[in-house]
Formats: structure tokens, C-alpha cells, sequence
């Protein structure tokens, strides 16, 4: 048994889809499974149906456990309630997405149970090389996905009510589109869902994934966002195209202010730039372009009404942010989107997005593909 000198721990239970036990474990594994650390050292205890795989599969520096020895050693079936007897640790530190049952449980026999402030693994903003090397597998993936979209586009015909045509005479709908995308993400060994496909008035909703028939003339938002199904890290990546000169001539107007918003933006990354700081100069810029953010007559936000990225890695939503609301300077090795974007109701939506590694005296933009509205 192992035997800790703080007598605190830390613990996580969960399959792999959460980030936390992959990131600790390096183990993906559909069915739960314990990550916990003791005296310093890191362990996971797995089902025998995973033993020998977690063995070959894990960081090279976490220890593998049966986790039917616990049980064996401890009496106990419940191996949350066994691990303090196992490990001589009665107090665990959780992340706060732990299960409350599971909490309770280990409560009412008087384990200590409680989350940390902050995050669990607050590393987890810094990419290693081999993490960007995961990332950036990603986002070619992701890149060759936008360009085929975009080449959807531009070889649909369009018909006497403006809607886009396939070759074979069917209209091209955000549904089809999304689906073509989604599938061959998986004939790559990525799993994308939700792929945003939104034209005219829907992209004014920045998350509505879109639906019906394309039209000409109008913006289509394409936020395209797989994650490997071998590594678990994520792509993500928007473009907006027109087929043909768009209707309302706001369009092309927000596409050049959130194009250089975009630019002056990226401009400022480098380690020690401030995250608030970066979102706020693709604020101002679209603002002195009359982009400013408000509330239409229906009470719907237009304008920039978001933040300007996110960190990318093990989740699509992580840390570092740039945002209003972080003040913090951005570290080298973090992964950022950048993306920027205008939104109303009366002419649609305009986002572009690119990924980028934080360097030490700039970035590294992970997306090289063009852009460019008309196609």
C-alpha cells in the first residue's frame, strides 16, 4: 500500500472524456477509472479489461494499478471508499467537476472531501511541444475540412430563388454540408459535432449551428471544431464566405472591420501580452469602424458581443482567455483562438478565427488558409 507523509491526496474519477484524467493520466478509456496522487507520485486504477493497455498506454511516469487488488486489499467494493485505507490518506482534493454522489459517499464515512480553488491542473495552459504537435495535427485536419466547405460553395450553382445547387441538382444545405464535414472527420479519426454551417440572418447567433438551404449573397459562418479520437486534443476554426457579392452592402463592411480587428489583434501576441488588453483592441477597432455593441429594437445583442478567444487544448474552452475579464499576461506555450467577430440580425454574421501558440516574442499561427468573404 502506499503510504503518504501529508496524508493529502488528490483524486479524480471519471472516464476520459474529462480533460482533467486525461491530461494526469495520458489513458483514454471510454469507462471510468481512478486518477489519484499520493507521497508525490501519480497512479491510476483501472478494470482489468484495461490493465494491460494503461500499461503501454500511460505517461511513462504514472503507476498502473488493478483495481480489484484495492478491492481484495480494503474489503471494501465501493474503491472510493477503500482508496483511504489503501493509501493511508482520509483527506482528497477533487476538481469541481467530481460527481456530488460520489462526494457523499466518501462524506458519510467520513472521508474529507474538497474541491481546490482554481483549476486542477493549472499547467494545463502552457503546451508542451509535443502537445502542440498533437494541436497542430488538429488543425491541418481542421484546415483541409474549411477548404472543402469553401469549395462546396464555390462550385454550387444557384437557382431562380437564389439558393445554392449541388452538382446532382439538390440544394446545398447547412444540413448536408455539416454532415459531409462531420463524416469525413471521422474517416480521419476525428470526432466533430455541432459544426456550425449558419447562412444569412442565423449567423447572427454566433452558436446556432444552421439550417436549411444556402443562399447566395449572404454571409455563411463555418465554425469547424473536431477532436481526435487518439489524442483528445481539439482544432477549431472559423471562416466566412459569400457565394457571389453580398446583398447588403453592411456585409462586406464588417468582414474588412473584423478582418483588421483580427490583424491588429494577433499583432499584439507575445508572452507578457495581457489577455483583456488583446480583446479590448479588436473592440476599439471595430467600434471607430461604427460596429458598436448594442441591443436591437427586439432586445437582441448586435455588434462584437463576445470575447476575442479562449485557450484550445485538451478542452474546447480552456485557459488562458482574452477577454475583458482577464487581466493576467499571457504565457508562452499557451494556445489561443483569436475571433473576432460582428453580428446582426438585419444581415447576418461575420467571424473569423484562427489558433495560435504564444510565443516568447510573438505566435505562431496554427491556420494558414486565406480570408476571403466572396468565393
Amino acid at each position: 500500500m502506499e503510504k503518504s507523509q501529508n496524508r493529502v491526496g488528490r483524486l479524480i474519477s471519471a472516464g476520459s472524456a474529462d480533460s482533467n484524467i486525461l491530461y494526469g493520466s495520458g489513458f483514454n478509456a471510454h469507462d471510468e477509472f481512478l486518477y489519484y496522487e499520493a507521497d508525490g507520485k501519480q497512479y491510476i486504477a483501472v478494470s482489468v479489461l484495461e490493465l494491460s493497455r494503461a500499461m503501454d498506454e500511460a505517461h511513462s511516469h504514472v503507476i498502473v494499478r488493478d483495481r480489484n487488488d484495492i478491492i481484495r486489499k480494503t474489503g471494501k467494493r465501493d474503491i472510493l471508499l477503500g482508496l483511504p485505507e489503501y493509501t493511508g490518506i482520509n483527506e482528497w482534493i477533487v476538481p469541481d467537476s467530481f460527481p456530488v454522489a460520489y462526494a457523499d459517499r466518501m462524506r458519510n464515512a467520513g472521508i474529507i472531501v474538497r474541491t481546490m480553488d482554481g483549476d486542477f491542473f493549472p499547467e494545463r495552459a502552457i503546451k508542451n511541444e509535443e502537445e502542440i504537435e498533437k494541436i497542430r495535427h488538429a488543425m491541418k485536419t481542421t484546415e483541409n475540412a474549411m477548404r472543402m466547405v469553401q469549395e462546396m460553395i464555390r462550385q454550387a450553382g444557384v437557382n431562380c430563388h437564389n439558393m445554392l445547387v449541388r452538382k446532382d441538382g439538390e440544394l446545398l444545405t447547412s444540413e448536408y454540408v455539416r454532415s459531409e464535414v462531420e463524416a469525413e472527420f471521422k474517416r480521419q479519426g476525428y470526432t466533430a459535432d455541432r459544426t456550425i454551417i449558419a447562412g444569412g440572418k442565423q449567423g447572427a447567433a454566433p452558436h446556432c449551428i444552421g439550417e436549411g438551404p444556402l443562399r447566395a449573397g449572404e454571409p455563411i459562418v463555418c465554425d469547424i471544431f473536431p477532436r481526435s479520437d487518439r489524442t483528445g486534443y481539439w482544432g477549431d476554426m472559423t471562416r466566412t464566405f459569400c457565394k457571389g457579392k453580398p446583398v447588403n452592402p453592411k456585409t462586406e463592411r464588417a468582414f474588412a472591420s473584423v478582418l483588421k480587428a483580427a490583424e491588429k489583434s494577433l499583432a499584439m501576441l507575445k508572452a507578457g501580452a495581457v489577455g483583456a488588453d488583446v480583446h479590448n483592441c479588436a473592440a476599439r477597432s471595430m467600434e471607430a469602424d461604427g460596429f458598436t455593441a448594442h441591443k436591437n429594437a427586439d432586445g437582441i445583442p448586435c455588434g462584437f458581443i463576445h470575447g476575442l478567444g479562449h485557450g484550445v487544448g485538451l478542452d474546447i474552452h480552456e485557459q488562458p482567455r482574452l477577454s475583458p475579464g482577464n487581466p493576467n499576461p499571457l504565457p508562452a506555450g499557451a494556445v489561443v483562438s483569436v475571433e473576432p467577430g460582428l453580428y446582426d440580425p438585419e444581415w447576418g454574421g461575420i467571424r473569423l478565427e484562427d489558433l495560435v501558440v504564444i510565443r516568447e516574442d510573438g505566435y505562431e499561427n496554427l491556420c494558414t488558409m486565406e480570408k476571403e468573404l466572396i468565393v
